[in-house]
């Protein structure tokens, strides 16, 4: 071999063992997995106990306490158990996989910037882990250690896990039983009225509840509608708040005075109290329990169940007609006043006359009478509040069974327009009935006709 074959020898081997190295080794921003070591020490259950989570710029303590969690900081608090449970989780959960990137310059596109969702892990006061949290891509979740450009590539841990505000992380639980174990009901008024229900225990082991019973009330429940004690129970044993109301004073909340007073009594003997004060605009209500000074924030549709006045305990039916005995409906308006009547086995529309029925708007009319109930009663029951001074309309019902029949005055609309003021014959209180049970009636004359 000669000089010259020797040195390209030697020169072609040099660079295949450059080529071999060059693709062992990462790309700048790059390391294998294997290769990497951890950005953290291994975490484990018991190697902690405090998280700092600090979402746009507000920080939030979680501390670990045997089974339970509670917030430290900015408010002292009970923790949602399930969240924070996760969330601790989570962190001793965290493995790393790779370096994906040590260019400052892509914090941002990774989510974790100097404004990203930031995390504490702690033992005490020592401080075991700080860092940036990011999005999640395929099946990795972006880490950044604070003070450092490298973003890691986190496993078996997501964002969501821990991006979460105070609000978020806070026990949102009013009251919280086994609603087996709820045997008595008593509601208060703020005008007076009073109603006290109980519900006997089962006869056998297993045996299902019997229904609760009215025994006392300072107003007349006959007949009684049962379905408000069993929804008020079932809603009370696992209630939760939408928000809290913090450093919110008594007289802006009328809980100094509540509306209502709702007491459940337990087999153990033990007790919740649940006050409901003033509504804040037009969809929330001032709670609080009667022993806690914690004010909440309940939505109208998760207090509905619960706002119940002891007159609410009356059965609400209006009007109970099976479709097929109506014979004849008068609707009497300012506008589109109609009268529909049965005549065999064929609906016609005989006011105003001369016009052709359209058949298939009937079925959707005649049925709106059974069992037509109102969702409440009027607080209000004057003609001025209700709008009943001057109706906006009459519905006069008749029926092929004798002694069937349903008469309505409609009133004014209520103040959210979810529904009208409705006074049935006979009746000296006013119901407040779903807008669109009534207007399935009130139907515009040009709509009956047929096309």
């Amino acid at each position: 071999m000669n000089r010259k074959t020797l040195i390209a020898g030697l020169l072609f081997a040099g660079l295949i063992l450059a080529a071999v190295l060059l693709l062992r080794s990462p790309e700048k921003g790059t390391r294998s997995a294997g290769e990497a070591p951890r950005p953290i020490a291994k975490l484990t259950d018991n190697s902690f106990d405090t998280l700092d989570v600090t979402k746009n710029k507000v920080t939030t303590t979680l501390k670990k306490e045997g089974d339970a969690y509670r917030i430290v900081k900015p408010v002292a608090y009970a923790a949602d158990k399930e969240l924070a449970k996760t969330a601790f989780d989570a962190i001793a959960k965290m493995d790393f996989d790779n370096i994906i990137s040590d260019q400052k310059g892509r914090h941002t596109e990774f989510e974790v910037g100097d404004d990203g969702l930031r995390v504490v892990v702690k033992k005490g006061d020592k401080v075991l882990a700080d860092f940036r949290l990011g999005k999640s891509a395929n099946q990795f979740t972006m880490l950044r250690i604070e003070g450092k450009d490298e973003v890691w590539a986190a496993t078996n841990i997501l964002k969501y896990q821990l991006d979460k505000t105070t609000t978020d992380w806070r026990d949102k639980t009013i009251t919280s039983f086994d609603e087996k174990d709820a045997e008595k009901l008593q509601v208060s008024g703020k005008d007076g009225a009073k109603i006290m229900l109980t519900k006997p225990a089962p006869t056998d082991a297993g045996a299902a509840n019997t229904d609760w019973q009215v025994v006392e009330s300072t107003v007349k429940v006959e007949p009684y509608d049962k379905s408000v004690a069993n929804g008020m129970a079932a809603q009370l044993a696992s209630w939760k708040t939408n928000e809290f109301a913090d450093s919110t004073k008594p007289e802006e909340t009328g809980l100094d005075s509540p509306e209502l007073t709702v007491t459940v009594g337990l087999r153990n003997g033990k007790q919740q109290t649940v006050l409901v004060g003033k509504k804040k605009g037009d969809d929330d209500y001032y709670v609080k329990l009667a022993d806690s000074p914690q004010v909440f924030l309940v939505k109208k549709y998760n207090i509905d169940r619960v706002n119940k006045r002891p007159i609410e305990f009356r059965d609400k039916t209006l009007c109970n007609l099976k479709s097929e005995e109506v014979t004849e409906i008068a609707v009497t308006r300012e506008k589109d006043s109609y009268t529909l009547a049965k005549q065999g086995s064929a609906w016609k529309l005989i006011k105003p006359a001369g016009v052709t029925l359209d058949d298939s708007k009937v079925s959707n009319i005649t049925s709106a009478f059974s069992e037509l109930k109102g969702q409440s009663f009027a607080e209000d029951n004057s003609p001025k509040a209700t709008g009943l001074a001057k109706p906006t309309a009459g519905i006069a019902v008749k029926s092929s069974v004798k002694g069937h029949t349903c008469q309505l005055k409609v009133g004014s609309e209520t103040s959210d327009k979810s529904g009208y003021y409705v006074q049935a014959g006979g009746m000296t209180y006013v119901s407040v009935v779903n807008k669109w049970a009534i207007d399935r009636v009130l139907v515009k004359l040009d709509d009956l006709k047929k096309k």
